[in-house]
């Protein structure tokens, strides 16, 4: 592993609306006291600097200078920036009201988008601003400067009016708001600053204070910002604002290797390869080495020469886009001279091709990265692509953590915050193996037959890995060895008998390579949950795809055994099974208890906490012993759940690694399958309990539906039922490690009084809410709220999305991919699980 070390490149930002720069006295007032603060970045707004007076504004002291101004003394908007910094004009207007200027700091593109927006409309502003930005390739974006309107009435002025009209008044419009969500900005003082009043500018004609001055950044710029304050006014009726950015420094990114496929291009590089390939392991065979060792050095081996392979091609490369560019060059001077020259011309457009035939290799990289295929409907891609690859990049930026009432910020103390919750995380419960195996010994479970116990243990064949290797996703994230799915599927015949070996060599001994045990996890956001909390991410695992073939192997042979075991009740990760059977479900349920009032029902949406993560490794290993899975399976099963390890990523940082004690983890194919069969368990005690009411239909009993960890259970009477069903999923929870969270557990009552309502929170601790989402689907205790609550209210969401889309000047083929892509699944997913109800009341 090797770490990218530099120098932390501070960089210290300076704006204020100035209110007039056309003094000479002012000017040097102004630059005074700026020269005090060694500032690298310098926003000022409203210089009423006229266009034929621009030269007042140079002051060589402060750094190169760029500006946008009018023809009339109005307006008018100046940056300098430090001349030991790389920077250069990328924008302005012809109003004088924005500027954009592209720095360059530790290697990274910053947008500065210096603006003084309109006292009134500001919507031609926004749309403009919008559509500039838009245009440009950066890597952090910054917008900063004087927005003459606030974010928050409530936080950002001193005092409001009584009327609705006053509360919105001075608010900047909706438009601009979508501008900041739509680029990924926060305001940068207020993140710092959560629920303090302060303000940049007094109005004396309405005697109040507001923050209508700002700076706005995208998340990877806010771990670097180490303060941020509001300034004394001194030169101006405006406050000036201060930010100081400490840069990434010496751990600003760990060197993860991984296979550039290209290697793997040519059919010369490819023959090469295999010929080293089938050498290594000619050379190196099982006598005095164990085979699992073998095979992972040859990973070590392979990857050795794949970098020095991927250095030679990156310097041929480089010299070969320069001595095309030198050519261009040459020609075009030699063309200026003899303009009709054919063969000069032939020879220019044949250099060109060449040089696009580079870039576009370029690009593809990114689009892989990005996982796209459609950047040919884009306009313009290199400026598409650059907003996919800002994207991505934001939304994967933790930029603040919360713990123990302390923020933190920096990308170490986020590391920190996140190593120690894992480590934790992952610590073995030490539940008694005792009580485990006394409660599985009461569920009877039942036991393999001699079919299915032989699925499970015969030999792994070449043609089984074959075919898993030609099944398996070629564009998956590899793990940490960094060899990519291509690579197996390139050398497939010749890494089979080996890798065969090893597979078959666990099933009998359970030794695994210790590349198997590693994995480096990465973390993502849950759907609109506090993104400080370090609780609130999912834990994927990042997985070495030779692991995964050997997983996928198993995992196949466990579907072919549960889907005949694992009842209906449960609708994930097995064939033939779908969500939407249990939306209906629900839905059916709902329409039985409209027409049976007399019954009152409960539906209790389980939230587990971390399911997947807190699986008990003893329980899984004494299941498969009560089902008798036989000795290979288990023994295979056992070596996967023992000595796991893992580093987290945040922020492109590496943790030390940690040790995994339990769960199973998020990204093998083996993992899903192992969790319904223990969570089978559960659903078979409560299917089994004749204490335990649900709803009854004849001769047809609905206690429970699962997909995965999803569950809800159906509990009629609750009142008198409630204590008897969580006693039963708490003895489970107990040996299992499966916890239920209280707190984020909800219920949807049916035709219970509000009296009864209330007692059932008193009883239960837990919320009855009017409206739940189960499976993306928006349920209430009515039906007749369906089309409402997801037809109409997902409509409205797709008409702001395609609203939202015109900016970006997509050609006819990218419209159309782009509703194939983005809005037909929506539509879709919804005619799939539920049908059109309309509320007969309305209709």
């Amino acid at each position: 592993m090797r770490v990218k070390t530099m120098m932390a490149q501070r960089c210290k930002i300076y704006s204020n609306n100035i209110n007039g720069f056309n003094s000479p006295n002012k000017r040097k007032k102004v630059w005074q006291q700026i020269k005090k603060g060694k500032y690298d970045v310098i926003c000022l707004q409203e210089t009423h600097i006229m266009n034929k007076h621009v030269a007042h504004l140079t002051q060589k002291s402060l750094g190169k200078t760029y500006y946008a101004s009018s023809a009339e003394k109005k307006r008018g908007v100046v940056t300098y920036v430090n001349e030991n910094i790389s920077s250069e004009k990328r924008f302005n207007d012809q109003d004088g009201r924005m500027l954009g200027v592209k720095i360059i700091i530790e290697g990274e593109k910053i947008l500065i988008c210096n603006i003084y927006a309109p006292n009134g409309s500001k919507i031609k502003f926004v749309e403009a601003l919008y559509q500039k930005i838009l245009e440009e390739e950066y890597d952090d974006l910054l917008i900063l400067g004087d927005f003459n309107g606030v974010l928050n009435n409530k936080l950002d002025k001193s005092k409001q009016g009584g009327r609705k009209k006053d509360k919105v008044a001075g608010e900047i419009p909706k438009k601009f708001k979508q501008l900041k969500e739509d680029l990924g900005l926060i305001d940068i003082w207020r993140y710092h600053h959560e629920n303090e009043k302060d303000f940049t500018f007094f109005s004396n004609r309405h005697s109040t204070w507001s923050r209508i001055d700002m700076i706005w950044g995208t998340k990877s710029v806010m771990n670097q910002v180490t303060k941020i304050k509001i300034m004394p006014r001194l030169n101006s009726d405006h406050a000036p604002i201060e930010l100081i950015m400490e840069g990434r420094g010496k751990k600003r990114e760990e060197f993860r290797w991984k296979l550039n496929d290209s290697l793997l291009k040519k059919a010369t590089d490819q023959n090469l390869y295999r010929e080293k390939i089938g050498e290594y392991f000619k050379l190196n065979k099982e006598e005095d080495t164990p085979v699992e060792v073998i095979w992972d050095a040859s990973k070590a081996y392979i990857r050795g020469l794949m970098i020095q392979h991927s250095v030679r091609m990156n310097r041929a490369r480089q010299l070969r886009y320069t001595k095309i560019i030198e050519e261009v060059n040459r020609l075009e001077n030699q063309l200026k001279g003899k303009p009709q020259d054919k063969e000069i011309k032939l020879k220019l457009e044949m250099n060109k091709k060449d040089l696009e035939a580079l870039q576009m290799e370029e690009i593809g990289k990114k689009l892989k990265y990005i996982k796209q295929q459609y950047f040919e409907h884009a306009n313009k891609v290199g400026k598409w692509l650059s907003r996919r690859l800002v994207k991505k990049r934001q939304a994967n930026t933790i930029n603040k953590i919360q713990e123990g009432g302390k923020n933190y910020y920096s990308n170490e103390e986020i590391k920190r915050q996140f190593t120690k919750y894992y480590e934790k995380l992952y610590a073995d419960d030490k539940i008694p193996k005792e009580r485990v195996t006394q409660y599985l010994g009461k569920q009877d479970i039942p036991k393999l037959t001699e079919k299915q116990r032989e699925i499970l243990n015969r030999k792994i064949t070449g043609e089984e890995i074959s075919k898993t290797i030609k099944r398996l996703p070629p564009n998956k994230a590899p793990g940490p060895d960094g060899f990519t799915m291509l690579y197996y599927k390139t050398f497939q015949e010749i890494l089979t008998p080996p890798l065969q070996q090893v597979m078959n060599k666990i099933l009998v001994e359970g030794k695994v390579p210790a590349t198997w045990k590693e994995a480096n996890i990465t973390l993502l956001p849950k759907e609109k949950a506090d993104m400080a909390n370090v609780k609130n991410y999912r834990p994927i695992s990042l997985l070495n795809t030779d692991y995964k073939i050997f997983t996928s192997i198993l995992a196949a042979r466990l579907k072919e055994v549960l889907k005949d075991r694992i009842k209906e009740e449960q609708a994930g990760f097995l064939p033939g099974r779908h969500m939407r059977e249990n939306i209906r479900t629900i839905l059916n349920a709902i329409e039985f208890y409209d027409k049976n009032p007399q019954k009152e029902i409960a539906f209790l949406f389980l939230d587990a906490e971390k399911a997947f993560d807190n699986v008990n490794w003893f329980c899984i290993i004494e299941i498969l012993k009560e089902m008798d899975a036989g000795y290979y399976f288990i023994s295979a099963t056992e070596a996967i759940y023992s000595q796991q390890t893992a580093k987290i990523i945040t922020n492109g940082q590496l943790s030390n690694n940690i040790n995994i004690q339990k769960g199973t983890r998020q990204g093998c194919p083996l993992s899903p399958l192992l969790f319904i069969m223990m969570l089978e368990i559960l659903l078979e005690a409560i299917r089994k309990n004749s204490d335990l009411k649900g709803l009854r239909i004849r001769n047809h009993s609905y206690k429970t539906r699962a997909f995965a960890d999803d569950l809800v259970c159906l509990i009629e009477n609750p009142l008198e039922q409630f204590d008897l069903w969580w006693e039963t999923i708490a003895n489970f929870g107990e040996v299992t490690g499966f916890r239920i969270n209280r707190e984020k557990n909800k219920i949807l009552t049916k035709n219970m009084t509000q009296k009864n309502k209330e007692n059932l929170k008193k009883k239960t601790g837990i919320e009855i809410v009017k409206k739940i989402k189960y499976l993306g689907i928006e349920l209430t205790a009515s039906n007749a709220q369906l089309q409402k609550n997801n037809y109409e209210k997902r409509w409205r969401e797709m008409k702001d999305k395609m609203n939202r889309w015109r900016s970006l000047k997509l050609s006819l083929l990218g419209k159309i991919a782009t509703i194939k892509m983005k809005i037909l699944p929506e539509v879709l997913f919804l005619f799939q699980n539920i049908p059109i109800l309309r509320n007969k009341k309305n209709h």
